[in-house]
């Protein structure tokens, strides 16, 4: 026992300076270096905290001290001694160390411990609100890695660098090797950026090996790996090789999402069975040969329906010529293509449609001649059931239009394609040996060469007399025989039947169709040769076809005469079918005739097809309505055909002859005339075509589309055709034979329209186009330069359309110069380099009034790269004066139906350029900043201290220029507006607004801003007033005289609408409580913008030690943090506040907060709550947009969901790093937060910060805010306007967090808990102020949180004069009364407080309680009574 003493004596000298608030149990691989850097102290200090330890021999299960403070800590949890209580015993029994115990009672006596003794077993740490230090909202090193790799289970940093051929060494310094978690990212190159990787297997893995599957070279190979040398014999088992790099085309995501088992099928059966090409198949296992698990289907591909072996000398331009389809949807179709690899490629797929790959040998495809069954039954001579049959699930009514550009099936074998194939070769393989041979090596190896070997092979067997005569007994016997033979021809043999004998073909072709001694192709064939020799015979007249003439013309819907509807200028359509038999021949002619009225003005455009009540308009005009006008069309054909109209014509094994004399078709929305004739002989297909430029495009800005800039009347257009001018296309083809590819001996187009930019996939582009608009015309003028390397454009003046072209490769870098007539040059990368723009696509670079931007498709430049210093003026800027006197037309946003809000801010900093789509989806917009300067002024330029851009001024007004021009365009009511503040130039304000001189200046300047641009309101961004109130009344001062300035401006301009006054307002209680008056302000504004963001993150002050989220909306923290640090917390104090939720908008970050360094979590549960770890005296971390997530190597696969908060986060441990960010989750949580408590807006930051498709935006403007219910204030608000509670700000450490009757009293009143901090909101029978069951749930506990109104509940003053101890006595004292206690510093006996109601009673022991032992024991004293 004395030893005990001696040890609890030590520790009391040890700590009568500094008290423990922070004891750490060790845990097996502690260090003190570890200790050290996860609590933040120096080692130095542990060792001073700690006597005696070594920290070379550290105890597991010890406690040591790791946090100190000059006060005594605060004690939350308390014991009464009982009877036979020793020290010892309450340690062991309270898992205390005899260190804990003293320093929680630094004046215990363990000698002198007696029952009802109250002791203190635990307390909590303080906390002190942060300061919160906003970091620069500018994105930095967001190409510092050019390729990151996700870490996978197992994963290690030496298994990472043997992958990758990274230096190991490197890798452990840069990465926490021992921490990696699956999902991390790591970087593995600075400098280059590659799509795919393949990993060795084993030693067969070779260059040549890897170049036939990836189709590549060997140069490539080892250009994109560095390490890789192809000459030696092997390469390193395990290594992930680049083998499709950014340079080329981008290759989409080819992720497995279906297995398949082998069972011996080859990989052509595979391919066919599953409906995709050889090439993609083999790309997606590349170790077909020794697998058993096949992947048949990745995220990409597409359901093939056609597919076309690739010839000899073929290139993509050739192949979507040829099959009449762009090269998107070539690229679609084969997600793994290369078109500068086509020579060693098998296969091609060339469309989708209703059958599967193998059970159809002729298909043709949609397009807006043929986009209707009947249109397709017409041309091919099939009938609708035929074509129901060979396409399961195709709509055939008359009103259903067939998807364009896919495939439809007009001919089978009547099964699988190659199981047709495989039973004619078994049949016939034993007469003709070499057929059975030729066979097996096209299974080997299919493609357009073997496929025209096997197909002549067919041909001379079945002309030989002895097969022929097997194959009619096969015919007879086999029912697979007779199927494959009918089905070389649609026609059912009574149908060829009833079509001969009203013919004067001969007895023995009559008898031959419609007996079934003979094949239907051997009839055919007999018909065809009687028919030439009747042609070779002009004499012989006895050849005639009896055949019903028929013709029809008719008017939808009316029975008016056409010729009086057509005269009469209406729009409409009609149609004519007209067949007329002559002698041997027969003529047919079928024709449609659209007239539509289109009528176009601004971006409107309206058109009639019927009449006048048929009319449809669109404002927005988009790439479906303006497909569907380009398919409007007048067609015309006439055709002379021999046997009963098309009867030889559908035949296959020998086609029929039949003239298509000629085919014409003209679209009057393109300007297009198509014209063309075909003649079909016995076994080849002659075709000529003539496509003419007949007019203008009366809506050109359709070129201006990506979508339609490849199209012939676009390229026309480009390349400056005059009407009348034309190209030809001369194709030669032979048929198709059992299902194997038919033969195009010649495909070529002369003359066509070629321009720059369509020929992505196997080339890139750089279009450059001048679209400068000045009042002045010379300053039109815009020269330019472009170079790569030694190749050198040298400088010229810009036309409307120019580039150029060139075959990328690694490190292939364009740059280009711009010089204005002002002299101004701007100069910067356009293809690789800092554009980070590579791969084979078209990269679009536009020359505008202020500047030059970019785009990746045509028409959506929008990133701005460079600004001229004197933009010019508009030539049509007085009319745009006009139209933007204030916002026009009606908002689509649903929010705005009840007149609540959507606001954005849009930065003069940011990349990427304001949309009008992004202006649809808004109600507000507002530009941030223009800058504030110590005079008053106002102007455009630097307002952010990261912006280390030298023409901050005119990058700033150029994209405020641009966002107003369009905001007025789109005539959505989109009001327009600037911000003035921000957190970098918010210095003036006060000194601005302290004296009336220099407030209306500002006033002043801010007026003349808003005439001299024509918006719609100011945005005061003050961050922030003086938090102790000293501009408080400038503050409103300012506002007020705001407002009268502009009522009249009102008034002077004949303004309809107000102008409007907004603010940017603090999320942070400690701006709010006395920095602002909200209820003067909301006299004067009209709506606030409440920044409910940035309450966690890497700040130069101590708090930007502390991971989070930026935005969380709801509380969530560990113990000892502030409730008060999210959305819930500051939107119920500003609803309470005002009582105004309608006038509130709530702020959601596009964007979010990381951390370096950081260490593990704090509690060793909550992964969201960490430290990080100082370096160079800062917390290190940054700002990331959403767009840029996976740039900056942010797996968003690894997001882990924090539900108390309602954010996500991602911890990347192997790097260390801890981000804190915005999704499309935690969004939709804050909408519905929104409309939960009414609140009256959404406001975002930022616009620019939002991905390419504004997938955040979308989801915040669909936000139906106007479903709320009509409850003005949602919220239990807290019955009083004054701190009843100790805080930070209010009190010193001694203090905060006391409560309850023994607690100082604040103001005169008892203190008691803030009901708005859920960390702090119940007072625990200890008298601190805390959450969780201790605090909240005891029997004495108060939970202000839940009921408020407890606040109000009597007495919330003393009813007498204190004669009590409180805590400010100390624990000593605290709590004692009587005889047996010490006397108060007046000399009186301490009594027990009557107004508390767990300890109104003084035991006969001298300490205050309630129950028997206080209050009616021998010498106890009830004071309540």
């Amino acid at each position: 026992m004395s030893f005990l003493i001696f040890l609890l004596l030590f520790f009391q000298s040890s700590y009568c300076r500094l008290f423990c608030n922070n004891f750490y149990s060790i845990k097996s691989g502690d260090s003190c270096w570890k200790i050290s850097r996860d609590f933040g102290v120096t080692v130095d200090n542990l060792k001073k905290w700690n006597e005696n330890l070594n920290c070379d021999n550290l105890w597991v299960a010890n406690k040591i001290c790791v946090g100190t403070s000059e006060n005594q800590p605060k004690c939350v949890k308390k014991y009464t001694a009982k009877s036979g209580d020793y020290c010892y015993k309450i340690m062991i029994d309270n898992n205390l160390t005899s260190a804990e115990l003293f320093v929680y009672n630094p004046h215990l006596d363990c000698d002198t411990l007696m029952s009802g003794q109250e002791l203190c077993l635990e307390i909590e740490k303080p906390f002190t609100k942060p300061r919160i230090y906003s970091l620069p909202m500018i994105e930095k090193d967001l190409d510092k890695c050019g390729e990151f790799v996700i870490v996978k289970e197992s994963d290690t940093c030496w298994s990472i660098s043997n992958e990758y051929g990274l230096n190991v060494t490197k890798l452990e310094h840069e990465y926490k090797c021992d921490v990696l978690f699956p999902g991390d990212t790591i970087c593995i190159s600075d400098n280059q950026t590659c799509q795919f990787r393949y990993q060795i297997k084993d030693k067969t893995d070779t260059c040549s090996k890897i170049s036939q599957i990836f189709k590549t070279t060997h140069f490539e190979i080892e250009e994109y790996n560095s390490d890789i040398n192809c000459t030696s014999e092997s390469l390193e088992i395990g290594r992930r090789i680049c083998v499709w790099p950014i340079e080329e085309r981008e290759l989409a995501n080819i992720t497995c999402v279906e297995y398949q088992s082998r069972d011996g099928n080859s990989l052509f059966e595979l391919a066919r069975h599953n409906s995709i090409s050889i090439d993609e198949l083999i790309f997606l296992n590349p170790n077909f040969d020794q697998q058993d698990n096949i992947c048949v289907k990745s995220n990409s591909t597409v359901k093939c329906a056609g597919f076309e072996f690739i010839q000899p000398n073929d290139t993509c331009d050739i192949i979507i010529q040829r099959n009449q389809m762009s090269m998107k949807l070539l690229m679609t179709l084969n997600p793994t293509l290369r078109c500068d690899s086509l020579n060693i490629t098998k296969e091609v797929c060339i469309g989708t449609g209703y059958f599967g790959a193998n059970e159809c040998i002729e298909t043709i495809r949609i397009n807006p001649d043929n986009d209707r069954c009947h249109k397709i039954s017409n041309s091919s001579s099939i009938s609708i059931e035929r074509l129901e049959l060979l396409n399961k699930g195709i709509n055939c009514s008359d009103s259903a239009k067939l998807k364009w550009s896919s495939l439809v099936c007009i001919s089978s074998l009547g099964m699988k394609t190659e199981t047709a194939q495989q039973t004619i070769v078994q049949k016939l393989g034993a007469i003709d040996t070499n057929l059975n041979k030729i066979y097996q090596e096209y299974l080997k190896n299919p493609n357009e060469m073997t496929s025209q070997i096997m197909n002549q092979q067919i041909m001379e067997s079945i002309g030989n007399t002895i097969v022929y005569k097997k194959l009619k007994e096969l015919y007879k016997t086999d029912q697979n025989i007779q199927i494959i033979l009918d089905n070389q021809s649609p026609m059912k043999r009574d149908v060829y039947c009833n079509q001969i004998r009203k013919s004067t073909f001969s007895d023995k072709i009559k008898s031959c169709f419609c007996s079934s001694d003979e094949l239907l192709i051997y009839c055919q064939a007999l018909a065809q040769n009687e028919y030439l020799s009747t042609i070779n015979d002009p004499t012989n007249n006895n050849v005639s076809f009896s055949r019903n003439k028929r013709c029809q013309i008719t008017w939808p819907g009316s029975g008016s005469n056409i010729f009086e509807k057509v005269g009469s200028g209406a729009s409409g359509c009609f149609g004519a079918d007209c067949t007329i038999p002559l002698v041997v021949i027969e003529v047919s002619f079928e024709g449609s005739m659209c007239v539509p009225l289109v009528k176009y003005s601004s971006d409107t455009l309206t058109t009639c097809l019927q009449d006048s009540n048929d009319c449809r308009s669109s404002k927005d005009v988009g790439e479906n309505y303006l497909k569907e006008l380009s398919s409007v069309s007048t067609t015309l054909s006439a055709s002379v055909c021999v046997i009963g109209s098309k009867l030889l014509r559908a035949l296959k094994i020998v086609s029929g002859i039949c003239w298509s004399a000629v085919e014409f078709e003209y679209a009057p929305f393109i300007g297009l005339v198509s014209v063309s004739t075909e003649i079909s002989l016995a076994v080849v297909t002659f075709k000529y075509g003539v496509k003419i430029k007949a007019t203008d495009l009366p809506f050109s800005e359709m070129c201006d589309m990506g979508a339609f800039e490849c199209e012939d009347y676009c390229k026309m257009r480009a390349d400056d055709w005059e009407n009348g001018k034309a190209y030809t296309q001369f194709e030669v083809r032979m048929f198709q034979f059992f299902g194997w590819s038919g033969v195009s001996l010649y495909d070529e187009k002369f003359n066509d329209p070629r321009i720059l930019g369509c020929q992505a996939g196997s080339e890139a582009a750089i279009i450059l186009r001048n679209e400068r608009n000045c009042a002045n015309e010379k300053e039109n003028e815009i020269q330019r330069r472009c170079w790569s390397g030694d190749d050198n454009i040298p400088w010229g003046k810009m036309e409307d359309r120019n580039g150029f072209s060139f075959k990328p490769h690694m490190r292939t870098l364009f740059v280009c110069e711009f010089l204005d007539s002002n002299g101004q040059k701007i100069g910067f990368d356009v293809y690789g380099g800092k554009s980070k723009q590579t791969g084979k696509k078209t990269f679009y670079y536009v020359v505008k009034n202020d500047g030059i931007y970019f785009g990746r498709n045509s028409g959506e430049e929008n990133d701005l790269k460079g600004a001229w210093e004197k933009p010019c003026s508009d030539k049509n800027e007085e009319e745009t004066e006009k139209i933007a006197i204030e916002p026009t037309g009606t908002s689509s946003v649903a929010a705005a139906s009840c007149g609540k809000r959507i606001v954005g801010y849009y930065t003069g900093w940011g990349d990427r350029e304001i949309t009008e789509d992004q202006l649809r989806k808004l109600t507000h917009v507002i530009f941030a900043f223009v800058e504030l300067e110590g005079n008053q002024n106002l102007k455009f330029g630097k307002v952010a201290v990261d912006d280390t851009s030298d023409k901050s001024d005119s990058r700033a007004e150029a994209r405020f220029l641009d966002m107003t021009r369009k905001a007025r365009k789109v005539e959505s009511g989109v009001n327009v507006l600037f911000a003035i503040g921000g957190w970098d130039n918010s210095q003036y304000f006060s000194s601005s607004c302290s004296n009336s001189e220099s407030r209306s200046r500002l006033v002043d300047n801010i007026i003349k801003f808003i005439d001299m641009y024509n918006i719609d309101r100011i945005d005061i961004d003050w961050e922030y007033p003086n938090i102790d109130g000293a501009d408080k009344d400038n503050h409103v001062q300012l506002m007020r005289e705001i407002r009268e300035k502009l009522d009249d401006l009102q008034e002077k301009k004949g303004r309809k609408q107000k102008y409007l006054i907004t603010m940017a307002t603090a999320a942070g209680e400690w701006n709010l409580r006395k920095g602002y008056d909200f209820d003067n302000l909301l006299k004067y504004v009209d709506f606030l913008n409440i920044m409910t963001y940035d309450y966690y993150g890497a700040w130069e002050s101590k708090w930007g030690a502390y991971t989070g989220p930026p935005s969380p909306l709801y509380y969530g923290t560990i113990d000892g943090f502030s409730g008060k640090l999210n959305t819930d917390f500051t939107m119920k104090y500003y609803s309470c506040k005002t009582k105004k939720s309608k006038q509130l908008s709530m702020g959601i970050p596009f964007y979010g907060r990381y951390w370096d360094n950081v260490l593990d979590s704090i509690d060793g549960k909550d992964g969201m709550w960490r430290t990080a770890e100082e370096k160079n005296g800062k917390f290190e971390g940054g700002f990331v947009g959403w767009r840029n997530l996976e740039r900056q190597g942010w797996n968003k696969g690894a997001s882990i969901w924090h539900d108390k908060t309602k954010t996500p986060y991602i911890l990347n441990g192997g790097a260390r790093k801890f981000l804190g960010y915005e999704n499309e989750q935690s969004i939709q949580e804050k909408i519905n937060y929104a409309i939960d408590k009414n609140i009256g807006g959404l406001m975002v930051w930022a616009l620019d910060l939002d991905d390419d498709s504004d997938t955040l935006l979308s989801l915040v403007s669909s936000a139906d805010l106007c479903s709320a219910s009509s409850n003005q204030n949602p919220y239990n608000c807290v019955p009083i306007d004054d701190v009843r509670w100790w805080t930070p700000e209010n009190s010193d450490e001694t203090k905060q967090g006391q409560c309850g009757k023994s607690a100082p009293l604040i103001n005169g009143y008892y203190p008691v808990c803030d009901p708005d901090d859920p960390g702090y909101a119940c007072c625990g029978s200890a008298g601190y102020c805390g959450s969780g069951e201790k605090y909240c749930d005891c029997e004495t506990c108060l939970n202000y949180r839940k009921d408020p109104q407890l606040i109000l509940k009597e007495p919330i003053k003393p009813t007498r004069d204190i004669e009590w101890f409180t805590s400010e006595d100390g624990i000593g004292k605290q709590g004692r009364c009587g005889k047996e206690a010490p006397l108060l510093s007046n000399g009186k006996i301490a009594i027990c407080n009557p107004d508390d109601d767990s300890k109104y009673c003084c035991s006969n022991g001298g300490y205050c309680g309630i129950g028997k032992e206080y209050c009616e024991c021998d010498g106890c004293v009830n004071y309540r009574k």
